[in-house]
């Protein structure tokens, strides 16, 4: 005769290996869209049954697990209410996994792309990026040699404008489209993209021979991307300093390791209370952040026998506690070779002209102009002959 309590024990020992299953298939498949909050929440049944069906130390071991769940749990449903919202929705396929970047393009084709304000459903941004059939930004501009290079991240890439508003798109019109400008910026990107893409001469055959300059806009929180440290660049490359040469690591994260730090970015409670201050960078990180500039110069010196400009954007305390400045890290890259320009537009930010996307960050249309029109001015004043032929 079947007795309550064996029919307890029979549906808490089936109750186990169900709840094991249901917690491996919602991490495996990452579904819901809460997924990790979920398994927080069915680890503390599941630790609960077990201790029931245990006695002694086991089972003040199995309390003390469930009571660490119930625990997570409240933290990782606080954090996810906490953790600062942000909307954007991006036609799918213009950003994938890709081989030695990391990420890039996935096909050619116009790319609609809005940011909207969570909390009042207004539009921040809404802009179309084209990428051309070599999956880069469309710039039209024009055939004439030598060629202008843009590299960077999202500002060059032109994150939130049209394509009509890119800084590379602003140059090429500047010279009235008379010689080829290219984009090969990307959101997220940092100066080891620019070095893994020469490296690996990803871009030869668009380059083409000769460029005439590559233009690497940057600034002090691109450390935090060299260093792996920003949650987005986990499979991008990676390079680190030893015995004072600069090495190729391959990329921020591979195996085990990977495996790891997806886990914790899927996890509401590390983003909030923990990755910030994992982010926060070091002078070993600041160091590690020039000397990849400067090796990024030093090969596009040597193998495109181009110089490099770098528009240089102040970066507003980010340098606490570093021991750097941002005039001790200009001074280091121009003695590294690197021409560098001061990007930061303070004066007009002063002004209260409209130079960020409100809500965003990124540059706006008017940001970019300003940018390239000092570009533009520099080139022709300490480069005679890039500008061929010389704008009007």
């Amino acid at each position: 005769m079947l007795t309550p309590r064996f029919i307890s024990i029979a549906l808490r020992l089936a109750a186990v290996p169900a709840l094991i299953a249901l917690i491996l298939h919602v991490e495996a498949s990452h579904s819901p869209a809460l997924f990790r909050l979920v398994s927080y929440s069915l680890l503390f049944p599941l630790f609960a049954i077990v201790a029931s069906l245990l006695r002694g130390f086991a089972r003040n071991c199995a309390i003390v697990l469930a009571s660490v769940a119930l625990g997570l749990s409240v933290m990782e449903a606080a954090a996810t209410f906490l953790e600062p919202k942000q909307i954007v929705i991006t036609t799918d396929g213009w950003n994938g996994r890709r081989p030695i970047l990391g990420w890039a393009p996935q096909r050619l084709g116009v790319y609609h792309s809005e940011r909207i304000d969570p909390k009042t459903g207004a539009v921040i941004y809404s802009a179309d990026y084209t990428i051309d059939a070599n999956l880069l930004r469309k710039t039209q501009s024009g055939d004439a040699n030598p060629t202008i290079v843009f590299v960077g991240d999202s500002f060059t890439f032109g994150l939130g404008v049209n394509d009509a508003d890119t800084m590379p798109q602003q140059f090429a019109d500047l010279i009235q489209r008379k010689q080829r400008v290219l984009n090969l910026g990307f959101t997220g990107y940092g100066p080891q993209h620019f070095l893994r893409e020469m490296q690996a001469g990803l871009f030869d055959q668009v380059i083409g021979p000769d460029p005439g300059v590559f233009v690497f806009l940057t600034s002090p929180w691109h450390a935090e991307r060299t260093s792996c440290k920003a949650s987005w660049v986990i499979d991008g490359p990676r390079y680190e300093i030893e015995s004072g040469k600069l090495v190729d690591k391959g990329q921020c994260y591979e195996g085990d390791a990977l495996k790891l730090r997806q886990f914790m970015e899927s996890s509401a409670l590390y983003r909030f209370a923990l990755q910030p201050y994992r982010s926060t960078i070091t002078a070993k990180d600041v160091e590690g952040y020039i000397a990849i500039i400067l090796a990024a110069v030093d090969l596009a010196k040597t193998k495109y026998h181009a110089p490099t400009i770098v528009p240089y954007l102040n970066g507003h305390g980010y340098l606490a506690q570093t021991g750097f400045t941002d005039a001790t890290i200009i001074e280091r890259l121009k003695q590294g070779g690197a021409m560098v320009i001061d990007a930061s537009l303070e004066k007009e930010l002063a002004e209260g002209q409209p130079l960020i996307i409100k809500g965003d960050g990124h540059p706006t249309a008017l940001a970019h102009r300003l940018r390239m029109e000092a570009l533009k001015a520099y080139i022709e004043q300490n480069l005679p002959g890039v500008l061929v032929p010389k704008a009007n």
